[in-house]
């Protein structure tokens, strides 16, 4: 009967007669699979079945649909996380309370470290203004992060550039607003150090101070995440 390897259940045509199976197929297959970018169904998949794998390695994991690599020990995902606004439907009206953002959150991996960047473009009032901050899962810092543009936001782009940095996940970003329907666009980095419990690093953002205009943060505003630890 035919038998499948134990780690990607690749199927060897095994049978009572040795000649089904040549030695050199098994030694081939043996060698070919590890270099496979091999599919599991998660995580406690993944180390169930490959519980001691080289660095270098790459692997696919079904939930939640990502592409990992092996690399100083650790998985690490083989590509950059990204996500775009998709509409500007949401709004904050005459309140400083922040609000998560709709689109601008991204998964995170326990013990991992990452660059965090992103475009953000926002409309809002004189009196408005508008501020952000994180949250991310227990344990998780980001020691250094800023936004980046003109802390005078008129139409003649006339103002002072900050880049001041932060240095907590609910440090305070404010950024002067231009008025309804002129549109003022901040660069974002940062870095994210997280600890022993994975999650969600989300975006939250409010009026500076309460004015009753609809501050907006608009369409193709953009979050990135590179995992670089």
């Amino acid at each position: 009967m035919p038998t499948n390897s134990p780690d990607q259940q690749v199927t060897t045509p095994n049978g009572p007669d040795a000649a089904v199976a040549p030695q050199d197929f098994l030694d081939f297959l043996a060698d070919v699979e590890t270099r496979l970018v091999k599919r599991y169904v998660d995580e406690a998949d993944r180390t169930a079945r490959n519980p001691a794998p080289p660095n270098g390695e790459f692997s696919f994991l079904a939930a939640p649909g990502r592409f990992d690599r092996r690399q100083a020990g650790v998985w690490m995902e083989a590509y950059p996380l990204f996500v775009r606004k998709a509409t500007e439907t949401q709004v904050v009206n005459a309140s400083t309370v922040f609000v998560n953002d709709s689109h601008l959150v991204l998964p995170v991996q326990v013990n991992g470290v990452y660059d965090v960047s992103g475009l953000w473009v926002y409309d809002s009032g004189t009196t408005a203004d508008i501020k952000w901050q994180w949250t991310a899962p227990a344990g998780a810092t980001m020691p250094r992060w800023t936004v980046q543009g003109l802390d005078n936001a008129v139409g003649t782009q006339v103002g002072n550039f900050s880049a001041v940095p932060g240095a907590a996940l609910t440090s305070t970003m404010t950024r002067n607003g231009a008025g309804i329907g002129t549109f003022v666009a901040v660069r974002m980095t940062g870095l994210l150090v997280v600890a022993g419990t994975a999650g969600n690093l989300q975006l939250q953002w409010a009026q500076n101070a309460s004015e009753a205009v609809n501050t907006r943060m608009k369409t193709d505003s953009w979050l990135r995440l590179d995992r670089v630890g």
